[in-house]
């Protein structure tokens, strides 16, 4: 069952019902429109269900609303009265308590409309705690998702390299006053293990998600996965290029392609969610189709894809330009949707100037999405699309205050707004900016 369906589902629709954003969430009118029945802030619960743990976070915004996430994959976006059944069920309160509670709140809500919003927000915490759902990862420009679930009030999640604990404990904290409560921690190559693990550990303790994202040289033993995984990790990202040693190889390092193998097994082997990045460049293309299918046959399947793109191929060979990295979208996602894996799409970064290319892929994209925010070690904070200027910092502003900087507005009102040319093909990575245009890349530092 995808989002979708999902939503339609939880909205007592038929599950293949076209997305309508005119639509609202149980449509409840408030009796006392000025009070919020739950505390704004993140609420954090740990379910299990057939053996397997499911994380869910209510994040509730100061207008009542809220965002219900299981393992940091979007479910559904809640007007308040589906705010406080949520928070109630996770609660462990009774189905009367909370029938009284909304008929309290809601002006005219009767005993069976109540018991009947109930049931729907009971089915999708269900499905979402069931093991096949747990997926630790997000795309919220999927245009399956609806073209009005993509702007959020502030992010999901942060991506964060990885630095000595005294920097990185500071914003783990801070990123959880603020609401946001999934990481992916950037972890360079050659880094020091035990920063990591205390990272992970330290998101644990806070209640966060917390991924890695690596090469595969560096997470080859599998008794460091196993630490990874005991210290809380719930996701890790792996660099892979091509199915063709050669390939892979000759842009990350040699050997590295036997190394990402092995990383994958010992993920997997430690019951943490696998995630295959694969960066888009011409010498990839050739094989692109081929490795999708060889990490389906190896059991890899969420793939994440980010392009390193151009205005000038001419003088920068190797980038993909605008035209060129559409035409690849469209054969990514027909493999993909054909072989059943999952793919994500991460904002395209610009080829940087004085880069080598190899060097410009090892750093990954940016951001994991449009659902996430880019945090420098110094508190730094940075949009997922655009010039690489900050909006603020995350140690001393507050997220209303970032959110209302000039580059942020910038952002998202060009994500927000429809971006589709007269030949748009309806991919899922057009649904968030256009790929053809510079204008929708994450733009790299100057200099």
């Amino acid at each position: 069952m995808n989002l979708m369906q999902l939503w339609n589902k939880f909205c007592g629709r038929h599950a293949d019902e076209a997305f309508d954003p005119r639509r609202d969430l149980l449509k409840l009118r408030r009796h006392r429109p000025e009070t919020c029945e739950v505390e704004p802030g993140l609420y954090h619960y740990l379910r299990e269900a057939d053996g397997t743990n499911t994380r869910f976070h209510l994040r509730v915004d100061s207008n009542g609303f809220g965002v219900l996430l299981a393992n940091a994959t979007a479910a559904a976006r809640l007007r308040s009265s589906g705010v406080l059944i949520a928070k109630a069920l996770l609660d462990g309160e009774d189905d009367a308590a909370i029938i009284a509670r909304l008929q309290k709140t809601f002006h005219g809500v009767s005993a069976q409309r109540a018991s009947e919003d109930i049931e729907r927000v009971r089915s999708i915490l269900r499905e979402l705690a069931s093991p096949g759902d747990n997926y630790p990862i997000l795309n919220l420009v999927d245009p399956s998702f609806g073209p009005d679930a993509a702007p959020l009030k502030k992010p999901l999640s942060a991506d964060v390299p990885l630095a000595a604990p005294e920097i990185l404990v500071p914003i783990l904290d801070r990123l959880w006053e603020q609401g946001i409560p999934h990481v992916t921690l950037i972890a360079p190559g050659g880094f020091e293990r035990s920063a990591l693990v205390r990272a992970i550990e330290r998101a644990e303790d806070l209640g966060m998600i917390a991924g890695v994202r690596a090469q595969g040289s560096d997470l080859a033993e599998e008794a460091f996965v196993a630490e990874l995984a005991a210290a809380g990790v719930d996701h890790v990202n792996l660099l892979y290029l091509s199915c063709h040693a050669d390939v892979h190889d000759a842009v990350i390092r040699q050997g590295d392609h036997a190394a990402v193998m092995r990383a994958f097994d010992s993920v997997r082997d430690n019951e943490v969610c696998v995630v295959a990045e694969v960066g888009l460049i011409e010498p990839t293309l050739d094989t692109l189709e081929e490795t999708i299918e060889a990490l389906r046959a190896a059991d890899v399947t969420n793939i994440a894809f980010f392009a390193l793109a151009t205005a000038t191929p001419d003088r920068e060979p190797g980038a993909l330009a605008g035209e060129q990295l559409l035409q690849t979208a469209r054969m990514v996602e027909e493999s993909a949707d054909a072989m059943g894996v999952r793919h994500l799409w991460y904002p395209p970064r610009q080829r940087a100037a004085g880069v080598p290319l190899a060097e410009q892929v090892r750093q990954g994209p940016r951001t994991s999405g449009d659902h996430a925010i880019r945090v420098e070690g110094d508190g730094s904070v940075f949009a997922a699309r655009g010039p690489w200027r900050s909006i603020g910092n995350l140690l001393n502003d507050s997220w209303e205050t970032m959110a209302a900087s000039e580059v942020y507005e910038a952002y998202r009102r060009r994500v927000q707004t429809d971006t589709h040319c007269d030949e748009c093909p309806g991919l899922a990575i057009c649904a968030a900016d256009c790929p053809r245009t510079p204008l929708g890349w994450a733009i790299p530092p100057s200099g």
